[in-house]
């Protein structure tokens, strides 16, 4: 209380101790001067409005008026409410916790007694997840009578809630409430990390059979012919010629251009950039006879805008050891190598953002740079993108 009165600090904000419930020793370790995410669970427990007190705070109002609890409670007694607070991020959790950048084309929420929703989404509003901000989406805040009753009313909520068009942690957040270790508080801070391939596990298993259960994939979007609101770009019998040249020839591949023919026999789902799903038919020149051949073409973007969806930037061969590639999506902040550098394996070869996080891409093996993408810094990156070529010494002088 010292601190607070020596700053003459007037509002509300975050204060954090660590406690220990066996000999009651505590340790004061800061306070943040504003509210952070978790203000949902003590409203939930304390029947607050706590974002309206502060506003009435800063307009003048005295703590009595400002809507507070005004009667004094043993602060060795539990409230008499449990609370929950799961957040939906969009993060791909098989990609160590990446940022999933992409249009959110659909979601559910859940509702019901003792269940609160705080997200940004709103029906019928697209939204992109970028890589200009945080990776939150929704926050769901789960309060019941007990710990248990808590625990299955976020395994019923969690089990109601679907966002497509990008990678989410929903099923983790599954496998985490279904866990006995969580019903029986026996998680420490190093829980998560230990079991998260355990976790991630039963989360997808139970995921599946949610599908199962409604004898549909709640998080696919909608695969119906009709086109949606954006401009009709495709139509039935559309045809291409392609002409494919390879950038950097090896021993085995020719400079010569190869024609190749696309024709779209049937369009499916027409949202370009975003997504597009046709049946088409591919001729090669390289069957012999030539023939043309059938397939199902599917598009789904995960960049962060229509100008990295539809990038002309060409994209990394995971099977050519040459190439490197952008492992996520983002905003291109510069390129650190020239073309004829030399590099070592593990130099930066060029610097990502993602939200507040400048990530490095590394050079996976030691050689000569040959070739550089000519995206310029502060660009959308898409995953995947090739941005460099790197040959191996005796590669570089044939």
């Amino acid at each position: 209380m010292l601190i607070v009165l020596k700053v003459n600090y007037f509002s509300l904000g975050t204060f954090e101790f660590l406690v220990n419930p066996t000999t009651s020793a505590y340790y004061f370790l800061e306070v943040n001067p504003r509210l952070q995410v978790e203000h949902t669970i003590t409203e939930s427990i304390s029947l607050t409005d706590i974002v309206s007190a502060q506003l009435l705070l800063a307009q003048g109002a005295s703590l009595n008026d400002c809507g507070l609890p005004s009667t004094p409670r043993d602060a060795k007694v539990p409230p008499p409410a449990h609370s929950i607070q799961l957040r939906i991020t969009a993060e791909n959790v098989q990609s160590d916790w990446s940022l999933s950048i992409g249009k959110i084309t659909s979601f559910q929420f859940p509702a019901g007694n003792g269940v609160r929703v705080d997200t940004h989404l709103v029906h019928g509003h697209s939204t992109v997840v970028s890589a200009d901000f945080d990776s939150l989406i929704a926050k769901l805040i789960i309060t019941a009578s007990s710990w248990p009753a808590a625990v299955r009313k976020a395994r019923r909520a969690l089990s109601d809630t679907h966002v497509a068009g990008v990678k989410t942690n929903i099923d983790v957040l599954r496998g985490i409430v279904a866990h006995t270790d969580f019903l029986d508080g026996r998680c420490d801070t190093q829980w998560l990390e230990k079991k998260q391939g355990e976790l991630l596990q039963s989360g997808l298993k139970i995921s599946e059979g949610i599908k199962h259960i409604l004898a549909y994939d709640p998080t696919s979007p909608p695969t119906s012919a009709v086109p949606s609101n954006s401009p009709t770009l495709f139509r039935k019998n559309d045809a291409w010629s392609l002409t494919l040249t390879p950038l950097s020839p090896s021993s085995t591949t020719t400079q010569q251009p190869t024609p190749h023919h696309l024709t779209l026999t049937r369009l499916l789902r027409s949202d370009f950039p975003t997504s597009l799903a046709a049946e088409i038919l591919f001729t090669s020149p390289n069957s012999i006879p030539p023939s043309s051949i059938p397939y199902t073409l599917n598009l789904e973007s995960t960049s962060a805008s229509a100008a990295a969806a539809s990038s002309q930037h060409a994209r990394a061969d995971p099977r050519d050891v040459r190439h490197v590639g952008i492992p996520f999506p983002g905003k291109l902040v510069e390129v650190c190598v020239e073309e004829g550098e030399v590099v070592k394996e593990g130099d930066v070869v060029c610097v990502v953002q993602q939200m507040k996080m400048e990530l490095e891409v590394r050079s996976h093996r030691s050689g000569r740079v040959s070739w550089i993408t000519d995206a310029e810094d502060g660009e959308d990156v898409a995953e995947g993108m090739l941005v460099a070529v790197v040959e191996a010494e005796k590669e570089a002088r044939l």
